[in-house]
């Protein structure tokens, strides 16, 4: 039986966990947690590791008392990409190239259709696929003094995981292709003034810090941010006139909503206690 599938259930404190071989699922209240966990290879990712991301992204999408998903690094890095021994000890190292990439155009295509925001908690380091899935998630946290990298013109290759859709998208044409054909690397100055990133949190306090942030933003009915997600991705490819239309159908249903009057009247309190 393959590895990746080979989990077994035990439960934790705060809801369920499953175990895997390369990574650690859990659930912190509405938070769902996937930490890869090949720390001595930077998190790179072998086809086993792949596999078992999907499932873990898969279950947290799926679950109800999950509204927000985070994904992080255990150690020094994020991911640094592929795992470039495998593919180069494989007897066909374009068709090993071949399957890390599909499996990894499945995990941005869930994240990017999914209701639920997704953060990329970036610690220390991102490279290649890294840096594109951390790109293709909604939300960027790091740790102080990060960098991600391209990485893929290093080895000869042109980039997956949608990183030459996202990248001159977010920074620019001109300043993607230096980083891209160049490898520069985009430091912490970099991403906070492009606006990648704006919040940068000490090492020693980055997961706690990570939680605070997504439970501020479990607050949200799925139904709300899902609709936030889909006009601003659909709005690069939409008439105007057309996501006008669109908000107002969404601002109308989300004020319909329990969680309107909760948060609204929460806000209202609030700013009564200011002022008496």
């Amino acid at each position: 039986m393959n590895r990746a599938f080979v989990y077994m259930f035990s439960h934790l404190m705060e809801g369920k966990q499953m175990t895997y071989q390369y990574l650690i699922s859990e659930t912190r209240g509405p938070v769902g947690w996937i930490i890869l966990n090949r720390p001595e290879l930077l998190n790179a990712l072998c086809t086993d590791l792949a596999e078992e991301a999907i499932s873990a992204l898969t279950d947290h999408l799926e679950n109800d008392d999950v509204r927000v998903v985070v994904l992080t690094g255990e150690g020094k890095a994020f991911t640094a990409g592929a795992d470039v021994l495998e593919v180069v000890n494989d007897p066909n190292p374009s068709k090993r190239i071949k399957i890390l990439a599909t499996i990894a155009h499945r995990a941005i295509t869930e994240i990017r259709q999914s209701p639920k925001p997704v953060i990329a908690a970036i610690n220390r380091q991102a490279a290649g696929y890294g840096a594109a899935l951390s790109l293709a998630c909604d939300i960027r946290v790091a740790t102080e003094r990060v960098r991600l990298r391209y990485a893929y013109s290093t080895i000869g290759l042109t980039g997956d995981g949608g990183i030459n859709f996202t990248l001159p998208k977010m920074i620019g044409l001109s300043r993607a292709m230096e980083v891209a054909l160049l490898a520069d690397d985009l430091t912490e100055d970099d991403l906070a003034r492009a606006g990648l990133v704006t919040r940068f949190f000490p090492e020693e306090t980055f997961r706690e810090e990570t939680q605070k942030v997504a439970e501020q933003v479990a607050r949200l009915p799925v139904s709300v941010s899902g609709a936030i997600k889909r006009m601003m991705y659909g709005s690069f490819g939409t008439d105007f006139l057309v996501h006008l239309s669109t908000e107002l159908s969404h601002v109308v249903d989300a004020a319909s909503q329990p969680e309107f009057i909760e948060m609204l009247s929460s806000l209202l309190a609030a700013f009564q206690a200011k002022t008496t």
